[in-house]
């Protein structure tokens, strides 16, 4: 049976991967119909290339801002549900901004919509919600 533990874990590792560059690996984290919605334009990416599309706008949005490095300091779950093969969560978050004389943060919530998929959990829905970076 799985458990909210489950569902952190998979969110927790989906960040790292994320974080650390791994892009294939985060990348098949998500559904083939996944929404995302984020707070950089077009601000919503839908469909089997929407994670992507999402870093590729991430990393665009990085080179403008002169960002050399984004990070997603993630924080304790808010709130995780379990419902057969559904899974909902909600993550307090940082996305640390780095420059070469400054670091901005962005504090915020994580949401989450999964689906059970044989063993491992999907990403089907990603929400960020947050506050204008600040140094």
């Amino acid at each position: 049976m799985d458990s909210p533990a489950d569902i952190e874990n998979a969110v927790s590792a989906f960040v790292e991967e994320v974080n650390s560059g791994k892009i294939d690996a985060a990348l098949a984290r998500f559904t083939h119909d996944a929404t995302i919605v984020e707070d950089i334009a077009p601000y919503t990416w839908r469909g089997s290339d929407a994670g992507a599309q999402w870093l590729a706008a991430m990393a665009a949005n990085a080179e403008r801002l002169g960002v050399t490095e984004v990070l997603m300091d993630l924080g304790a779950p808010q709130r995780i549900e379990v419902e057969g093969t559904a899974g909902y969560a909600v993550f307090a978050g940082t996305v640390l901004l780095k420059k070469v004389d400054q670091t901005l943060r962005e504090a915020g919530l994580l949401t989450f919509a999964l689906e059970r998929h044989s063993d491992h959990w999907l990403i089907a829905a990603l929400t960020w919600t947050g506050e204008r970076p600040k140094g």
